[in-house]
Parts: C-alpha cells; structure tokens; sequence
C-alpha cells in the first residue's frame, strides 16, 4: 500500500482486543499487538517525509482499576500492557522525527446490553473492561 499510494496518515486499529484471552494467552496478544505497531512504525520510517501522522488506537486499560485522568499508567492485565508498551514505542520513536505527529487515543466501553440479550455483549469470556 504505501509502495502504490502516498499515505500521509496511518490510523492503527489493528490488534487483538478480548482481555479476557489475553490473560489466558498473553504470548498471542504480546507478538501481535506489538510486532504489527512495529511494523507500521518501520514502514512510516521507511517513507518519512511522505507520512506526516500515527494515530494509534490504544484503550483505558492501561490504567490501573481505579484511575483519574492524573492517574499513571499502570496495566494490571496483559491486553492494557500491550497497549501500554505500544504507546512508550511510539514516543520513543516520535523523538526520532520530529515531523511526525503522533497521537494514541484511550477509549472506555460504553457498557450494558438491550435486555432481550439480542444486541450487545453476552460472552461466555469478557472481552472489555465492564461487560454486562
């Protein structure tokens, strides 16, 4: 893609998001949700000056249970580490381009369900921080 198009900004949704497996399987969760965030960072290396923007989409699991917005990060499961060690990669390579804008999100899940139980989440498995 970036061979064929000028892509000036990355959006990285990619990666496994259930943290219930991910504290099952932390080995899945670590080489995925990592080594895909390294691999667009080393393509937005391979093309700098063309790609000007890396918009990660992390997770409020990289806080503790109980967080305020000062709070630091400090993931308690493997899924909000994963997150947590992708956002330090990313400043830590944002230092070495200054052009390059670069920005994580943190998202908290809306939680609760329609009561029929036919829309929403109803996993044998929680897959975000409060299912219902």
């Amino acid at each position: 893609v970036f061979q064929v198009y000028q892509i000036h900004e990355v959006i990285h949704f990619a990666g496994y998001k259930a943290v219930g497996e991910a504290v099952q399987n932390p080995l899945k969760y670590y080489e995925n949700n990592l080594m895909t965030s390294i691999t667009i960072l080393k393509l937005i290396e391979k093309y700098k000056g063309v790609c000007k923007a890396f918009l990660f989409s992390s997770t409020a699991t990289v806080y503790d249970d109980q967080f305020e917005e000062t709070s630091p990060c400090s993931p308690s499961q493997p899924y909000g580490r994963t997150k947590h060690m992708v956002e330090i990669i990313m400043k830590d390579y944002a230092h070495t381009d200054p052009n390059l804008f670069c920005m994580s999100l943190r998202y908290f899940n809306p939680i609760g369900a329609h009561p029929s139980g036919k829309i929403g989440e109803a996993p044998q498995m929680p897959n975000n921080l409060l299912p219902v």
